[in-house]
């Protein structure tokens, strides 16, 4: 029960911090249509971004409440000690995009049209603010899970260039592209939720128009995280390879009801993206993606294979080894 309540918080924290990630990526493309007069991207923009803000707020909430669920010696000694550098830098980076974030917000426009150079310039401040997301968290926490997993969580304060050395090896790398791509797709669902809101009021021709557009976005972030997960697959640990591959029953469940999940998802974003805009083609799409990062989670925590976590007192292993 415990184990499923941890996986139920994990997932809406990742949906919480997808759509603060790509919410201001795909609402900068929507910003730069409304600069030229549409009045349906300009609402649109601001709807993501509003639930970008709200995202960032939520999903850091949920991953606090996660850590204080998990929260155990070893942990406090992994982030008071050999994280600690990262661990106050994260603080100051959340807070950044958060400022950035909600200052883009309110120059954002209701309407259509304005000046163009206006729009570039939200633009690069959304840019900032989530490529600062996307740098920074999914790496420091990849970085943190293999660290608690081996059991190096005493010694010296990881800094710089030790840091980047272990960001660069294992499945670090897959996981952040992952990350992105997860977030893009999220966003475009987003505007499949604002599409039919919009159908409700009676707005028909502007719900097609941004469910298409959400469509294609989650569509093609989708279908980028085929070759990711063949890259993250083949630079897992051994232990959590095996067990997805036929060691663990559960495992193997979970990764084959992974890989339908998202099959499925495909399927319903295609629908969509080709002009499939009605209420149960949209309904299916969202329920898809809400299956799919649930089922992908839950793989994910199945496959941790944490090793007996050494005590604060003790030293760690070389932190640098990959």
């Amino acid at each position: 029960m415990f184990e499923t309540a941890i996986t139920l918080l994990l997932a809406l924290h990742l949906l919480c911090v997808n759509a603060a990630s790509g919410g201001p990526l795909v609402a900068a493309w929507l910003d730069w249509r409304a600069a030229r007069g549409d009045d349906a991207a300009a609402l649109a923009a601001k709807f993501l971004a509003r639930h970008a803000l709200l995202g960032l707020l939520l999903g850091a909430i949920l991953g606090v409440t996660i850590g204080w669920l998990l929260w155990n010696p070893a942990y406090q000694s992994l982030w008071t000690g050999p994280l600690r550098y990262k661990a106050a830098g994260a603080g100051i980076e959340f807070a950044f995009s958060f400022v950035l974030l909600l200052a883009w917000w309110l120059w954002l426009p209701s309407k259509g049209g304005g000046r163009r150079l206006s729009a570039a310039l939200r633009g690069v401040m959304a840019m900032l603010a989530t490529t600062n997301l996307l740098y920074h968290f999914p790496v420091l926490f990849s970085v943190a899970a293999r660290l608690y997993d081996r059991g190096q969580v005493a010694g010296e304060t990881i800094r710089g260039a030790s840091f980047r050395e272990l960001a660069a090896f294992g499945e670090t790398p897959p996981l952040a592209l992952h990350v992105t791509l997860s977030s893009l797709a999220v966003a475009g669902v987003l505007l499949l939720g604002l599409a039919l809101r919009w159908r409700r009021s009676g707005e028909a021709a502007g719900a097609d128009r941004i469910a298409l557009w959400g469509g294609r976005w989650a569509l093609a972030a989708t279908l980028a995280q085929l070759p990711v997960g063949l890259w993250t697959l083949a630079v897992l640990p051994t232990g959590p390879q095996t067990q997805i591959m036929g060691a663990s029953p559960i495992g193997i469940l979970l990764f084959v009801g992974s890989l339908a999940a998202a099959l499925w998802l495909m399927s319903e974003l295609g629908y969509v993206a080709l002009g499939e805009t009605s209420r149960p083609n949209l309904l299916r799409a969202m329920a898809a993606l809400l299956i799919t990062i649930f089922l992908m989670t839950a793989l994910q925590r199945q496959t941790r294979t944490p090793q007996p976590a050494i005590s604060p007192g003790q030293p760690a292993a070389a932190v640098s080894s990959p």
